[in-house]
Formats: C-alpha cells, structure tokens, sequence
C-alpha cells in the first residue's frame, strides 16, 4: 500500500504507511476520505484538537527543548517542553539516552 496523506485542513502533517493508516482511521477526529470510483483511501481528515503545531514558535534559543515564557496555555514559572517534531523523535531519543548514561569524568572513566 503507498502511503496516504493525513491532512489537518490544508496542512499535510505526514504520509502514513498501512499500519499506521489504521490506526488513524479509528481516531475520534479521523475522518477518511475515499475515492468515488473504487472506494480507495485517498486521504485521511484530521480535525485540529489541541494541534499547535501551526502557531508561530516561541522566540529564543532554537536548541532549547523547553521554554518559560507565560502564555494562555502556560500559567507564569512554568517549564514546558517544546514539541519533537516525529521524524526527529528517534535522534533525540538517542541523544537523551546517550546524556542519560553513566556519569564520566574529564578522562573518559
């Protein structure tokens, strides 16, 4: 099966394989969209349900993971951490775990 956009209004937030098609397809705001002539998956519809990904990102270090700034959504003193984009996920959790592991000195012991 090729892969099958999964759009949020205009927006093309990823090309899904097979599997992760169906899981989609049984999500509350998933809606698919077949082809008239043959009923084949063309797309599948997502409403935007806590989606922010579309507002302008915060200003400051873009290598930072998490910000403090007081927004609507974040109370004043309080650390959110920013979104992983899904294809970067993979590295930066290779790089946490990477950091994660035992401590070492200048030496490399």
């Amino acid at each position: 099966m090729e892969r099958v956009p999964v759009m949020c209004g205009l927006r093309c937030v990823e090309l899904a394989d097979a599997a992760r098609v169906k899981r989609l397809a049984s999500a509350p705001n998933a809606k698919a969209i077949r082809r008239h002539r043959d009923g084949k998956l063309v797309e599948i519809q997502l409403r935007a349900e806590g989606d922010d990904s579309h507002r302008a990102g915060r200003t400051g270090n873009p290598l930072s993971y998490s910000y403090d700034s007081e927004t609507e959504e974040n109370p004043a003193t309080v650390w959110t951490l920013k979104r992983i984009p899904s294809g970067a996920r993979a590295v930066f959790r290779a790089v946490v775990e990477e950091c994660s592991g035992p401590a070492h000195d200048s030496r490399g012991h």
